[in-house]
Formats: C-alpha cells, structure tokens, sequence
C-alpha cells in the first residue's frame, strides 16, 4: 500500500517533518521542463513518489488532468481546484507548513546544481507573488503562472 511505500523511504536520522522522500519529489517538480530538451529520466522509485503525491492532491482537491498538462503550455485556468492542487503539491512534500508559509530556502536547497541558477532566478523572480495575507492557493497558482512566463522552457508541473 501506500503508507508502506512512503514509511520505507524515510531514511533514519532525519529530524523534523522533512522526509528523503521529499528529495526526489522537489527535484522533479521543479527541477526541468517536461516537454523539451531538458528533459530528465526518472527512476522507477522517483516516478512512483510523484505518482503518491500527484493522486493525494488529484484526489483532496478534484482538479482535472487536463487543467494540470495544459499549465505547461502557459494555460492556467482560473479554478480554484487546480490553485489549490499547486499549494498541496508544497504542503504534501513539506515543503509547506499549515499556515501556509513556504519555505524557499529549503526549496532551493534541493535543486540539482545544473539547474540551479535557472531555477533559482525563476523562484526568487517569483516568490514576491506570495504575499503575506494573501490566500495561499492564490499565492501558489501566482508563483506558479510568473515561473512559466520566466523561463517557460523550464516550467513544469507534475
């Protein structure tokens, strides 16, 4: 089952919420752009964790397939569901808390060094649209739309 897969990829010695099945997560949702010639390859273990948290946030907010695939080709629907897929993707990889707060520090301390100046220009370009006060749905589809308008060759959402 799930709970299975997910307990065994937390390796010992990690403290706080943070678990090693982040890790893996985080480079893929941001690390490159799907469609095109940065494309990586995943291992098997990586895809099945983006497959556990891409169901989990499908499955809490009811956002369609079709509204997911179409913000790689810069279409990002004003729906509640798919702002609120976005912010679940954070949460669900911890790289969010409750109240809604990201931490982009940590964030940027998973990409891989090869993306890395890219990335992190796309990100700190953006992370201005996460205002304080501001619905934190909102603030994820804000940061997420100003990414792909950055560098939309790099974009992409699992």
């Amino acid at each position: 089952g799930e709970m299975l897969a997910r307990t065994s990829l937390t390796g010992p010695g990690r403290g706080g919420a943070m678990t090693t099945a982040t890790l893996p997560v985080f480079l893929a949702l941001i690390a490159v752009a799907y469609c095109g010639k940065d494309k990586p390859v995943f291992t098997d273990e990586m895809n099945e964790i983006i497959q556990t948290i891409h169901d989990a946030c499908v499955g809490n907010t009811g956002v369609s397939e079709e509204d997911i695939t179409n913000c790689e080709n810069g279409i990002f629907k004003e729906d509640p569901k798919l702002k609120c897929y976005m912010f679940c993707l954070l949460e669900e990889s911890s790289l969010a808390d409750e109240d809604g707060v990201v931490d982009y520090d940590m964030l940027l301390s998973l990409i891989p060094e090869e993306y890395y100046d890219r990335t992190s220009k796309m990100i700190l370009g953006c992370k201005h649209e996460d205002a304080p006060g501001k619905d934190k749905c909102q603030s994820a589809f804000d940061v997420h739309k100003c990414s792909y308008q950055k560098d939309p060759d790099l974009y992409f959402l699992f």
